[in-house]
């Protein structure tokens, strides 16, 4: 693993053109975009896919999007499912030098410097102060066996796949594939045993044991992670600590993403599957709609809050 993540790194440092001078200039950036002005600082929470429009809209207009908040002083946080290795990728692609979270909430990264102070509780790593909310990695994977073992329950998970398994099954390149493996809070499994009642044993005793499980896309995950949305609540907090004023929006569109709407002050629904906005709604009634025109759709929506913010 270790390898895998060494050789991961000098691939992504490749992809992204980074290097120390490049990276400095990023920090610096950021500490003088972070001095507190008078007005507002609102923060746009979103997952990666939200905002490229379920993958469907080009990374030209994605950016376009991204770039005209940015103007607008909005700090746009990448908020998902996928790794740190994963989003640093994503983030380098929209051009978004903003904390973010990874794997379900399992770390929030800062950049380092990012903020006048690090939180007390942060630990230095590959240039950021990481919060963690989730358990390391290995436990959670020990801990999905060890239940699934007493259970009598074979699943097959990215901890016994190798690289070329999980290209294969998810249907990825080899270098993304080995992004996707390099996970450090949460574990992809599935049952091999597809009945319902054998999963929901499984779930169950995951849950005895401390830990929570999720559906998402094809797999389930294990995680450590009991409420995914505390580290929205807790990057909320610093930017209120450095703010004088600060409003935070999020946009989602799947079920999944309630507790990040629950969380924030403006809460977006993007228009893309009618049953799923339904069901939001029910749960979030005072949250906002947004055309599903792909990025054009949800620019517009918080176009709309940056006026009116800016108008009071």
């Amino acid at each position: 693993m270790d390898r895998m993540r060494q050789e991961a790194a000098v691939w992504l440092t490749r992809r992204l053109g980074w290097d120390s001078t490049v990276w400095a200039r990023h920090r610096d950036t950021h500490e003088n975009s972070l001095s507190g002005p008078a007005g507002r600082q609102i923060v746009l929470f979103a997952d990666p896919d939200t905002l490229r429009g379920g993958r469907q809209a080009s990374l030209a207009e994605t950016r376009e999007a991204l770039d005209g908040l940015a103007d607008r002083g909005v700090a746009v946080v990448l908020w998902g499912n996928e790794t740190r290795a994963e989003m640093e990728l994503i983030r380098a692609d929209l051009d978004v030098r903003h904390p973010f979270v990874s794997e379900s909430g399992g770390g929030l990264f800062l950049p380092a410097g990012y903020f006048a102070e690090a939180p007390m509780n942060a630990r230095a790593f590959a240039g950021y102060d990481v919060l963690d909310f989730g358990r390391p990695y290995h436990v959670v994977a020990a801990a999905l066996h060890e239940v699934a073992n007493k259970l009598k329950i074979v699943v097959n998970a990215f901890s016994g796949m190798s690289v070329r398994d999980v290209a294969n099954d998810c249907r990825l390149s080899l270098a993304q594939a080995r992004l996707a493996t390099l996970r450090e809070y949460d574990e992809p499994f599935r049952t091999v045993d597809a009945n319902a009642a054998a999963q929901g044993r499984l779930f169950q005793g995951l849950r005895r044991a401390g830990f929570r499980c999720f559906s998402h896309e094809a797999y389930h995950h294990a995680t450590g992670v009991l409420d995914k949305a505390e580290s929205v609540r807790t990057l909320t907090s610093l930017y209120r600590g450095q703010f004088h004023d600060v409003l935070t929006v999020g946009l989602a569109s799947d079920p999944d993403e309630l507790g990040l709407l629950q969380a924030v002050d403006v809460p977006v629904v993007i228009l893309s599957d009618p049953a799923n906005a339904v069901r939001l709604l029910r749960k979030v009634p005072t949250a906002r709609l947004a055309d599903n025109g792909g990025p054009h759709g949800w620019h517009k929506t918080i176009w709309d809050v940056v006026d009116a913010e800016e108008d009071r």
